[in-house]
């Protein structure tokens, strides 16, 4: 478990999720448009059977992991988004993540930011990864600054590759070496 203070000086953690760590709000930003828009679960609707059904394969898996990004608030820790890493090339020692900060209340507070950091620990020290990647829509300038912010590169951009509210948008990889 890993902790680091934000600028706005909270607490943030990452541990392992399981399935009895959420609740229905968790179920809500992964039906909200809003908060799905730059992923590809905006093309989903879950129930909760589905998300634990997803959880749970995912801590069965041997090269992806789940972490959920708590803030400690009033002496508990409050679930307010995920980031993953995996699948993991043991081989190649090189890894994508993905990364969601579902409770509005705690957007644009630099706690991705902070999650990528611990993250970046994590697959250092832990899985002794040596290049993490990251893909991102074009327009999703929020989360391009925040992978910039953890010295990430823009190492390739996929031409037109997605489509958008009827629009043709490049997607882009990121890379960083450890």
């Amino acid at each position: 478990m890993q902790k680091i203070k934000n600028r706005a000086k909270k607490k943030i953690k990452l541990k392992k999720l399981k399935v009895s760590d959420f609740s229905n709000e968790y179920i809500m930003w992964l039906n909200n448009p809003e908060t799905v828009k730059y992923t590809e679960q905006r093309y989903k609707k879950n129930s909760r059977k589905d998300i634990e059904k997803f959880v749970n394969n995912i801590n069965k898996s041997k090269d992806s992991f789940l972490y959920g990004i708590y803030i400690e608030k009033n002496n508990k820790e409050e679930h307010v988004g995920n980031i993953k890493i995996g699948p993991i090339n043991f081989n190649h020692k090189s890894s994508y993540i993905s990364y969601l900060i579902g409770s509005k209340q705690f957007t644009n507070q630099g706690i991705a930011t902070q999650a990528i950091y611990l993250i970046i620990d994590i697959a250092k020290k832990k899985f002794k990864l040596k290049k993490l990647f990251a893909g991102v829509y074009s327009m999703n300038k929020a989360s391009r600054r925040v992978l910039i912010k953890n010295k990430f590169k823009c190492e390739g951009i996929l031409k037109s590759s997605i489509l958008f509210k009827n629009r043709r948008y490049d997607s882009m990889i990121y890379g960083k070496i450890l």
